[in-house]
């Protein structure tokens, strides 16, 4: 809500008013700001309108006096300012965006889009294009240049000593100027928060005094020893924010004891019970031994995503919400399914992506942003990972009911790119011998020469095997014979002499066929799937719509006419882009709805002859999907070959370049693999 004019008076008497459940009289109120009663009357009249206006009653009781008749869930939204705007954040002037972009350009190692200028400095893009004509010609004379790149952004060229040049003429320039409110602001703030999440924390917590909890988590460093990253960085204060602010209230939380008991071993619970009597201090407010618990918890989960110290796993995991492991677990075979990577044995990934979905969580609720600087190269350089990513979104609605950004998107994306890093594309081996380690280690060694195409697991005795190892296993080497029944088991000699080179070399053949043929079958099923959602009648050459939103209607109605999608389908459709674009890429978009709306699986493909512009990107080809996303055959079928097509220029080429339908639908059907 928008309290208007002469803002800070109403707003402390708004805040008055807010912290008491109980009448409060006039007299007070103007005792406590300091005016006539008179004044605070015809203020109250004011604030009661625009009150009344956005759905609250403030009642002024003759000889009782004034208080909200607000329920306490309306009171708790509003207590965390969802319906307050902050004035520290007003609109800036030219002369200090000019700084701010110029700052921003000349020390930022990456990109940096117009669009990420604009939430910085909350205005619109073409104010900051407007901008950059000045910083073009600010630039030019110190001797460097402003490089612009349409998908990948804004950087500056130059010689290293005019860098260092400009860099002290626009501190001289900046420090001339009388420091604004905001000025401060900037000054105080940690390098890992930026300034729109600063700001949207700010506006849930107004009355916590959050360069306080910057402080204690700096100073918790230190004692700590690491560093926490961007991300983690500003997870904490959010957290610890949101900790003050319920423990206000006698919300606190409990925490098992067993696991209370097992976080007192770590370092982390000692620093943690610091930063706890630290803010007890700050904020005059005592805290439980399960907050120091909790706090402790979020240390370790920052550490793990520092230095992937896997020694916290088992206690991460076992303090963590059911509901985000299965969502994890959930993502991790979608994404595995659509990849063709295995990662359901990777229990970094697991605990990674974990720790990052209650954060993420609590972000997409309460509209928080964690800007990704590396999207755009996310989606250029690793963009069927990203699709992958990208279709687990369809986990967060189910589960959660929530939609989820292409940032966060891509922060799953960079999760699931470093665990397919970590996975080997070698035959797996299982080694056993008989003998000693000696002997094993031996042939080891003489089989990572002989054969390059091995990952060598574990080297055992017999008394070790065990069927968990066994099962992980694509190849056995044994020096022993007759221990297991199957074509994939090589006996060799403890010698491993030129004989058993070739039974190994005959054994991998049989094997890389056998994943060839396993393949086939693969893909021969997942063709017959798409067959069933990709129909000819459903794919169009679009000649003279130019609008997004005209094409999501007439395109959807089509769907919903032909029985594939219930009615409100493209409405669903444009409520998620305005939430979270489904831009991914390449100029190429995938709208979808809700599961909800789907009545048959169905994809319809439309290629423009006309470019459409839409949240900034420029699109030749949009793609509405109408998935029953708990399909996971379709699903893992549809986005492997789309991701496939994404991975082949010349596929987006005869895509784009396509006259009749029928090319189209046979590229789309075989997913980048062409037919002989």
């Amino acid at each position: 809500m928008k309290i208007r004019a002469k803002e800070d008076i109403k707003k402390k008497i708004f805040f008055i008013l807010l912290d008491r459940k109980h009448p409060i009289t006039v007299a007070a109120l103007a005792d406590e700001i300091c005016m006539s009663e008179k004044t605070i009357r015809n203020y109250l009249k004011i604030l009661q309108k625009e009150l009344q206006d956005e759905g609250v009653t403030l009642r002024m009781k003759p000889s009782l006096g004034v208080l909200l008749d607000i329920s306490e869930e309306e009171r708790d939204l509003l207590q965390i300012g969802i319906y307050v705007n902050r004035d520290v954040f007003q609109d800036y002037t030219p002369e200090y965006r000019h700084h701010y972009i110029l700052n921003t350009l000349l020390k930022n190692k990456h990109t940096y889009t117009i669009q990420l200028l604009a939430d910085d400095l909350f205005c619109s893009k073409s104010t900051i294009v407007n901008d950059l004509f000045e910083i073009e010609k600010w630039l030019d004379r110190r001797g460097l240049q402003l490089k612009r790149k349409q998908n990948q952004g804004l950087w500056i060229e130059g010689h290293e000593k005019n860098y260092r040049r400009a860099m002290m003429d626009l501190f001289v320039e900046t420090n001339g100027n009388q420091n604004t409110e905001l000025d401060l602001v900037l000054e105080k703030l940690d390098y890992r928060i930026d300034l729109l999440n600063f700001k949207k924390i700010k506006q849930l917590f107004p009355r916590i005094d959050l360069f306080k909890i910057q402080d204690v988590i700096q100073q918790a460093e230190q004692k700590l020893g690491y560093y926490f990253t961007d991300q983690a960085f500003t997870n904490l204060i959010t957290h610890i924010a949101i900790t003050v602010e319920r423990v206000k209230h006698h919300k606190e939380i409990k925490m098992e004891k067993d696991l209370l008991q097992n976080l007192k071993a770590k370092c982390e619970f000692d620093v943690a019970a610091w930063v706890i009597q630290k803010l007890s201090d700050d904020f005059g407010i005592h805290f439980s031994e399960d907050e120091t618990g909790y706090i402790s918890l979020h240390m370790l989960g920052a550490k793990i995503q520092a230095d992937m110290d896997a020694t916290h796993y088992d206690i991460l995991l076992d303090a963590q919400n059911e509901e985000y492991i299965c969502i994890a677990k959930e993502i991790i075979t979608l994404a595995g399914d659509i990849l063709d990577v295995d990662l359901s044995k990777d229990w970094l990934l697991l605990t990674a992506l974990v720790l990052h979905l209650r954060p993420t969580v609590i972000r997409l609720k309460y509209g928080l942003k964690l800007r990704n600087p590396m999207l755009q190269t996310i989606k250029e350089e690793y963009t069927s990972i990203f699709g992958a990513a990208w279709a687990c979104s369809s986990i967060f609605e189910k589960k959660l009911g929530i939609s989820i950004n292409e940032d966060e998107v891509g922060y799953i994306a960079i999760h699931i790119a470093v665990a397919v890093g970590r996975q080997s594309h070698k035959v797996r081996t299982l080694i056993v011998c008989a003998s000693g380690m000696g002997t094993s280690q031996l042939i080891a060694t003489r089989l990572n020469k002989t054969f390059q195409e091995l990952d060598i697991i574990a080297t055992i005795p017999l008394g070790a095997m065990s069927e968990d190892l066994v099962n992980k296993a694509d190849l056995i080497i044994s020096t022993i014979p007759g221990i297991l029944n199957s074509h994939n088991v090589v006996y060799v000699s403890a010698m491993l002499d030129a004989t058993d080179v070739l039974k190994i070399k005959s054994t991998l053949g049989k094997i890389q066929f056998q994943n060839q043929k396993s393949e086939k079958v693969i893909q021969t099923t997942e063709k017959s799937l798409m067959h069933k959602v990709i129909d000819k009648e459903l794919c169009f050459i679009d000649e003279k719509r130019n609008d997004f939103i005209e094409i999501i209607h007439h395109y959807g109605k089509i769907m919903e006419n032909k029985g594939y999608a219930k009615p409100g389908f493209c409405e669903n459709i444009l409520e998620r882009e305005y939430k979270a674009s489904t831009v991914i890429g390449k100029g190429i978009a995938i709208p979808h709805a809700t599961t909800e709306y789907v009545l048959q699986s169905k994809i319809c493909i439309i290629k423009l002859k006309n470019p459409v512009n839409w949240m900034g990107h420029k699109l030749n080809l949009i793609i509405i999907l109408g998935l029953k996303f708990d399909e996971v055959g379709i699903t893992r079928g549809f986005f492997k070959n789309l991701y496939e097509i994404l991975n082949d220029k010349k596929l987006i080429h005869r895509i784009l370049e396509a006259n009749r339908r029928d090319e189209i639908i046979e590229v789309f059907i075989n997913g980048g693999i062409q037919n002989e």
